[in-house]
């Protein structure tokens, strides 16, 4: 057992464990600041990886909206093409009457003539409440221009 005179601050054992108990707490620190290194680490490339997701779903989003805009323009564009046709017609279509789209011969390609055909179809198609007339006028004046 130590005796007093041990124990005092100016001993030798006591200056030792003095050091001891400073070096384990070095060493703790030591071990704790690795592990927060680690972590600090880890949350770097988490945030790295993020950003690139980021970066990756803005251009995403970017060619959508361009693409978007591209279809906007195409549908607007075969639209009024399409009212253009339908105004061209001088006089109101009564049921049973012909549609005359002849003057349109060689002024419109075929695909033009059956994106006209889709369009008339979702106005006046029966299945969707239309007049199967003016359908059936619409798919003969369309197949007129182009047996012509």
């Amino acid at each position: 057992m130590l005796t007093s005179d041990e124990l005092t601050p100016t001993s030798d054992s006591y200056a030792q464990r003095e050091m001891e108990i400073l070096r384990r707490e070095l060493s703790e620190a030591q071990a704790l600041i690795r592990t927060l290194r680690r972590q600090l680490e880890k949350a770097i490339a988490a945030a790295q990886e993020a950003q690139r997701a980021h970066a990756k779903m803005v251009e995403t989003l970017t060619e959508t909206m361009r693409e978007n805009t591209v279809l906007c323009h195409e549908r607007d564009m075969w639209r009024a093409r399409a009212q253009r046709l339908e105004s061209s017609l001088h006089e109101e279509i009564r049921p049973g009457a012909a549609i005359d789209i002849s003057s349109l011969v060689g002024q419109i390609s075929e695909d033009e003539a059956n994106a006209i055909r889709k369009a008339m179809a979702r106005l006046h198609h029966p299945d969707v409440g239309g007049d199967p007339e003016r359908m059936k006028a619409w798919n003969a004046a369309l197949d007129r221009l182009f047996r012509q």
